[in-house]
């Protein structure tokens, strides 16, 4: 298991330059094309996201009073809530319009040829335990409150607002439990069967 802090997460432009990003991780780490991707952004004017044709996104509200995402032809998404996502095709035209002011977005970017995820957001009323089986990596994100995650294996973290925890099957089962009912996102992502990496050799 590994914690990345939010604090570290480094800050780059969107790819239409409309914004900025803050990278918490990407597969492979070099180069434009990546199996999965996981940022921030912090969405402070109207405007068109960037294209990530051949790319399913999933984003999720972590701050701020929300957004309306108009994906044209493929309909409208509202997100008001801290936790509400929206799923979309990254080659949709997609435009954003602020409810009131900034809001902070979590992205998790999948490439739909080469792998494929599953996610979910949710709050600790009590210990829930995630396994890591079969999958290349689990992401732990702490979208509100303090969480501790305990591995089978034996290591454990304590994240706060919006650190990460990067898990592989060598951590075996985690225990998450938060005495506050943090509230968080659960991802987990895996290469198909014959696709590789990215990452040239």
């Amino acid at each position: 298991m590994r914690v990345l802090r939010a604090a570290d997460y480094p800050t780059q432009p969107w790819k239409n330059g409309g914004g900025l990003t803050r990278e918490i991780l990407k597969v492979p780490a070099e180069g434009t094309d990546f199996d999965w991707r996981l940022s921030l952004a912090t969405v402070a004017a109207a405007g068109p996201f960037s294209s990530f044709a051949a790319y399913q996104r999933t984003l999720v509200l972590v701050d701020g009073a929300g957004v309306a995402l108009d994906f044209g032809a493929h309909g409208r998404a509202v997100l008001r809530t801290r936790g509400e996502s929206a799923a979309f095709d990254g080659a949709w035209p997609t435009s954003c319009t602020l409810i009131d002011g900034p809001s902070t977005d979590l992205n998790l970017i999948i490439a739909k040829e080469r792998a494929q995820a599953a996610s979910r957001v949710m709050t600790l009323t009590q210990p829930e335990k995630i396994d890591t089986a079969g999958w290349e990596e689990t992401l732990i994100c702490c979208l509100h409150g303090e969480l501790r995650i305990q591995s089978e294996a034996g290591g454990s973290a304590l994240l706060s607002a919006l650190d990460v925890a990067r898990c592989s099957p060598e951590d075996s089962a985690l225990t998450c439990s938060s005495p506050d009912s943090a509230m968080l996102f659960l991802a987990a992502m895996r290469r198909l069967p014959g696709t590789g990496s990215m990452q040239a050799a």
